[in-house]
């Protein structure tokens, strides 16, 4: 089974090359290569909606299917992420040493 990153599961349209981009810009999560790690985040554009800081979006995001699949932790696939996209892993991991590093 293929791990589809959150614009190809949401059908968003916000991705690169994407039928909304030209209206309404690319999404952080392309931009930045984490369509697996979406929530780990800010401004990610869930609903065509601007989610803002990862605290402000931390309720929609736990209640999301990309996270219930991909969260490294709880994910029923996040363990398959580090093998099949070790850039976006590493970048995933740079985001949540940084937050711990803040804290």
């Amino acid at each position: 089974m293929t791990l589809l990153n959150c614009w190809e599961m949401k059908n968003c349209g916000r991705e690169s090359g994407g039928a909304k981009t030209p209206e309404s810009g690319e999404c952080i999560a392309s931009i930045q290569g984490l369509g697996h790690s979406c929530w780990a985040i800010a401004g990610t554009l869930c609903g065509d909606i601007v989610q803002g800081t990862i605290a402000q979006k931390e309720g929609n995001c736990l209640l999301c299917d990309v996270y219930k699949m991909y969260n490294r932790l709880h994910g029923s696939r996040g363990k398959e992420i580090a093998k099949k996209f070790p850039q976006e892993e590493a970048a995933y991991n740079a985001l949540v040493l940084n937050r711990l590093r803040k804290n």
